[in-house]
């Protein structure tokens, strides 16, 4: 079986390519109240990616960035963005201005303080420090590179690298900095544990082998430091399931299926319901004769209650870019979003400008709520976004 597809491409260094790097922004994330929600969106003027804050009170969108440069058919590096919260009053924002230069701004909110930029000038192979969520613990923000570990301090710019060979992602505590390492001299195995904000050390908890499960399409495990438990897909389309192992036992399976459609789970990210009762994650879903697919929201109850599918909008069927569409939880556990602009930037675009939205689903309701929020797509010509 082979292994989970995401995480092995960073551990095993196998660079980025140019549509991957230019669309690395679609990502969603909620502010620490939850009232308001980062998604990438597109700039009005230059159809670059950007930046825009979608307020849930107001119900009103702004654009708050904009790569520095506009997007042509040979110029993908300049909408190279990801955005995250640094607290209730700061956002980051990261550019990557090339393969090795990186820009990391911090824009106020509600607040008089200036923009903060932290230039980057030596960081290999910088988009990759852009694919995935950010690590953060107080005011220090942990980069991921090809071959190394970078920890920023955003207020005082200062830096410590680590080439041990780590990828960190941001524990569901808000405190927790989670470690994943390919195990030197293979890549049939991969060690998952904590890393110390400190040092940079890495504790090892579990290891996941080769032949604990397929996640066929990419879906990445989730691994719970405080009990121990990874959450992980195996198999794909007609025989995929959901599988919690604990202290190498498997301890729940549960077979996803839909009738007669074809179901895979494409994650990429697998959250945890606040009450540890359920999964949330992304899927497509195809049935006999079509040749598009259905994209949408899945919960997966860790019981016996009914798998409920949530659709959001179309896809064609051979969309292989869903690493790119980064869905969230928020943080009390009761909306998950997703923005689809990343269709949108498609040589020839596969998404209907309808569709091309932030849609936030409240999945505290026995019949989910759906709020749609419109993103204007750019012209698309044959060969690009122009």
């Amino acid at each position: 079986m082979k292994m989970n597809r995401p995480l092995h491409i960073v551990l095993a260094g196998i660079g980025c390519g140019s549509l991957l790097i230019y669309i690395l922004a679609c990502a969603t994330a909620f502010s620490p109240d939850d009232r308001q929600v980062l998604y990438p969106s597109f700039d009005p003027q230059s159809g670059a990616l950007s930046i825009a804050l979608y307020d849930r009170d107001t119900g009103r969108s702004e654009q708050i960035f904009s790569g520095h440069e506009a997007h042509t058919g040979t110029n993908l590096h300049s909408a190279s963005l990801r955005a995250a919260w640094l607290d209730a009053k700061h956002i980051l924002v990261a550019e990557a201005g090339g393969k090795n230069n990186l820009s990391l701004f911090v824009l106020p909110r509600g607040g008089k303080e200036p923009v903060r930029q932290i230039f980057l000038p030596d960081m290999p192979e910088s988009p990759d420090a852009l694919l995935y969520p950010f690590a953060l613990s107080g005011p220090k923000i942990f980069l991921n590179g090809e071959h190394q570990l970078t920890r920023v301090d955003w207020m005082t710019g200062e830096m410590l690298v680590a080439t041990n060979g780590i990828l960190t992602l941001p524990g569901d505590d808000g405190q927790t900095i989670l470690g994943f390492r390919e195990q030197r001299g293979t890549n049939q195995m991969m060690d998952f544990g904590t890393v110390d904000p400190q040092t940079l050390a890495f504790t090892p908890r579990l290891t996941l082998h080769d032949d604990t499960g397929n996640s066929g399409d990419g879906t990445f495990p989730h691994f719970d430091p405080a009990t121990g438990k990874i959450y992980l897909i195996s198999g794909e389309k007609t025989n995929a399931q959901l599988c919690v192992r604990q202290d190498g036992v498997e301890k729940f399976t549960r077979r996803i299926a839909r009738g007669t459609d074809q179901i895979t789970v494409v994650g990429p990210w697998l959250d945890l319901g606040p009450k540890k009762d359920r999964v949330f994650t992304a899927y497509t879903s195809q049935a006999a004769g079509q040749t598009n697919c259905e994209y949408g929201l899945l919960e997966i109850p860790l019981n016996e209650q009914p798998l409920r599918f949530t659709p959001l909008f179309q896809v064609p069927a051979d969309t292989d870019s869903f690493l790119m569409a980064q869905p969230s939880l928020s943080h009390d556990g009761r909306t998950w979003a997703v923005s689809s602009a990343w269709l949108g930037v498609k040589k020839k675009s596969a998404l209907q400008p309808a569709d091309c939205a932030l849609f936030l689903v409240s999945v505290d309701r026995s019949h989910p709520n759906i709020t749609k929020v419109p993103i204007t797509l750019p012209a698309v010509e044959d060969d690009g976004l122009k």
